[in-house]
């Protein structure tokens, strides 16, 4: 019986592409905080609710360029490995399903105002709205380019149990900054919505439109929130790492005559997969070979592996 713990003083690899994308995050993330408040403050003293639910739908993506950023920072933080038995990973999920419930809060409060507004509608200054409505989309706009650059595919370079370099022939893409990426995409779907309620109260009278728009920002703020409940909530408890197709990874591990008796992979940071395996076979096949199955198949960088 043979068994082997991979294992490395890091589990996040953080290189100068990830170093610049963490920059970028962190300036994004500022960005989109601001226009938020902004948004946020104009929406209520112009009475759009429109407006009002952008700016809470942003807040949605301040709170992932957060999680984004936090993830680079714990990349560097020591006292994560050190004081943690698998990392700062864990942090970053706690950090987003307590957002997801304060999102669920937002939630309620805009929907309530809205509904009101429905049966008891105020006057909106449309002008001011609609101008702070396409300040929020064009600020959007330049977070998207910014972080657009970021989401291209990098080459991949990896380290085995023993210090040799392993190439991989694939790529990977930084799956932290296209999450950011794509949230100010959607954000800025939503502040086209919000205008186009706003102009059409200002020069048709569909002033229910405002209501409605935000209600259905309600919608869009509610499906993010439970969507982030559910990843980080799943990740918190240790399921079983939904990336993997456990199909095809037994299916190559059992491919030379082995048993499986036990395996486990999970999510212990963003992009960082942990394994448990134990296996037998009448013809011992060696660590190596599962262990190049699990890194170079499923991109499972830490495993402990027995083979019996």
């Amino acid at each position: 019986m043979t068994n082997e713990l991979s294992c490395h003083n890091h589990f996040l690899s953080f290189d100068k592409s990830l170093r610049l994308n963490a920059k970028k995050a962190w300036l994004v993330l500022w960005i989109t905080t601001l226009t938020m408040l902004f948004e946020i403050y104009f929406g209520y003293t112009t009475h759009s609710m429109a407006l009002l639910a952008d700016g809470w739908h942003m807040a949605t993506h301040a709170a992932a360029l957060g999680i984004t950023y936090l993830t680079y920072r714990l990349a560097t933080n020591p006292n994560m490995v050190k004081n943690f038995n698998f990392g700062g990973g864990k942090i970053i999920a706690l950090g987003g399903f307590a957002s997801s419930i304060f999102l669920l809060c937002v939630v309620f409060m805009i929907g309530l105002e809205s509904v009101e507004r429905f049966f008891h509608p105020l006057n909106i200054s449309f002008d001011e709205a609609i101008l702070v409505a396409i300040l929020g989309l064009a600020i959007n706009v330049i977070c998207a380019f910014i972080l657009r650059a970021s989401t291209g595919n990098h080459h991949s370079h990896s380290h085995d149990d023993h210090g040799h370099h392993s190439h991989s022939h694939g790529h990977y893409h930084d799956h932290n900054i296209r999450g950011a990426y794509l949230h100010v995409v959607a954000d800025a779907v939503t502040s086209v919505g919000a205008i186009a309620a706003l102009l059409s109260g200002k020069y048709f009278g569909f002033y229910f439109l405002d209501p409605l728009i935000g209600l259905i920002g309600c919608i869009i703020i509610f499906r993010w929130a439970i969507v982030l409940i559910k990843d980080t909530g799943w990740e918190l408890l240790d399921g079983h790492a939904k990336s993997v197709d456990f199909v095809k990874l037994k299916s190559q591990l059992e491919s030379k005559g082995s048993k499986i008796l036990d395996l486990h992979v999970w999510q212990v940071a963003p992009k960082t997969l942990c394994c448990e395996l134990v296996v037998t076979s009448q013809k011992t096949h060696g660590l190596e070979f599962y262990r190049q199955i699990l890194h170079n198949e499923f991109n499972i960088q830490h495993s402990v592996i027995e083979e019996r």
